[in-house]
């Protein structure tokens, strides 16, 4: 059996540690995988922005619905209905500087759309229910849109 001083054992493991840490880690032929760091997109939380952007794509989009253009209704319809309202809800909180106020109908008329458009695709016996309940929705975005002074509400000033 071998004799080391405490020291030298020591030292003997810490550098065949290393040496044992370095072999596994590093391949010779592994190429390093570079981290591409990207700005964050800007974020709002205004409520106003996110209801007109809400508005506008509804305008766009809505003829795809009434027009039962099946093929086209998940990609350009759902999907991007579904990322603009979670977006919506994810960025502006009641916490926040703004709230939504009467923009929440648009969120609402959003969310209509999507549900609208899903029973167009699966041809349900309730789609023109569907449909009614979007009409009432859009319209009462469009009163909230035509009328800002009711859309965004100052948290400071609730309830005063």
């Amino acid at each position: 059996m071998f004799s080391f001083a405490p020291n030298t054992l020591k030292a003997l493991m810490l550098m065949s540690s290393v040496l044992l840490l370095q072999a596994c880690g590093n391949s010779s032929d592994a190429q390093e995988d570079k981290v591409v760091i990207k700005p964050a997109p800007k974020l709002s939380n205004d409520a106003t922005a996110y209801a007109n952007e809400a508005w506008k794509f509804i305008n766009q989009v809505d003829p795809l619905v009434y027009g039962k253009q099946i093929d086209q209704l998940e990609e350009h319809v759902r999907k991007p209905a579904r990322k603009l309202s979670t977006d919506w809800r994810i960025n502006v909180k009641m916490t926040d500087s703004v709230t939504e106020g009467k923009y929440a109908l648009c969120r609402k008329a959003l969310t209509s759309l999507e549900i609208w458009a899903r029973e167009t695709i699966e041809k349900t016996d309730t789609a023109a229910q569907k449909q009614a309940d979007y009409e009432r929705d859009k319209k009462q975005c469009q009163g909230a849109i035509e009328q800002p002074q009711l859309g965004n509400t100052d948290p400071k000033k609730v309830g005063v």
